[in-house]
């Protein structure tokens, strides 16, 4: 018997977020979720989720970890909701992707930055592509590389085959990718698309994964 704990994030905790009783269809939908191990889970949220017992479970977990939507469905674009739609299988996806094209960087810290029209959205990619980077064993910061206010101005003006190589070589020689970290880049690089690319960046070093 497989017993799931549902976590809501930013709502009342280890209520399900499923339809019921107490909560309708059209609720339920307004979350998305993902799903971790129990051992995944503990790095991601620490202190969060009973650990296992010195003799074990009587029950098999997993645990879903689940973030209310900031906007209820219907409200976002179309395109926004095809992507968000898909995040998980596309995340891991690209989680996996990166994993195996450098298994040097396997003991690297792991920065994610992704570059998208939507603030909101963008919060979803990354929170969902950090996720995935766990589930792959990897481990992941919430810090960010940064650019001077200069370099921002040059490399926007850029176009894409130019300004994440740019990008990246910057945040090497301004010491913001540090020694021992590599980023993961999502991009969206037309906005007319649906389609999440992925680049490394490390030790000043770009590399497209798709």
């Amino acid at each position: 018997m497989n017993l799931t704990l549902l976590l809501a994030i930013w709502a009342s905790p280890f209520i399900r977020p499923q339809p019921g009783s107490w909560r309708d269809p059209d609720e339920a939908a307004n979350y998305t979720c993902t799903r971790l191990s129990l051992e995944e889970a503990e790095r991601a949220r620490p202190g969060a989720v009973r650990p296992r017992g010195p003799r074990g479970d009587l029950y098999d977990r997993d645990v879903m970890l689940c973030q209310e939507r900031i906007l209820p469905l219907g409200l976002r674009l179309d395109g926004d909701e095809a992507v968000l739609s898909s995040l998980e299988s596309r995340v891991t996806e690209l989680a996996g992707a990166a994993r195996g094209y450098r298994p040097d960087l396997l003991g690297a810290t792991w920065l994610v930055e992704v570059f998208y029209p939507s603030p909101a959205v963008s919060a979803k990619i990354s929170f969902a592509a950090k996720n995935a980077l766990m589930a792959e064993g990897l481990r992941v910061s919430d810090r960010a590389p940064t650019l001077a206010a200069g370099d921002v101005q040059v490399i926007t003006r850029m176009p894409p085959e130019d300004a994440y190589p740019t990008a990246c070589r910057r945040y090497a020689d301004n010491g913001s990718l540090r020694a021992g970290e590599v980023l993961l880049a999502v991009v969206q690089l037309d906005r007319l698309e649906t389609t999440l690319h992925a680049g490394l960046c490390a030790a000043g070093s770009w590399t497209w994964l798709r």
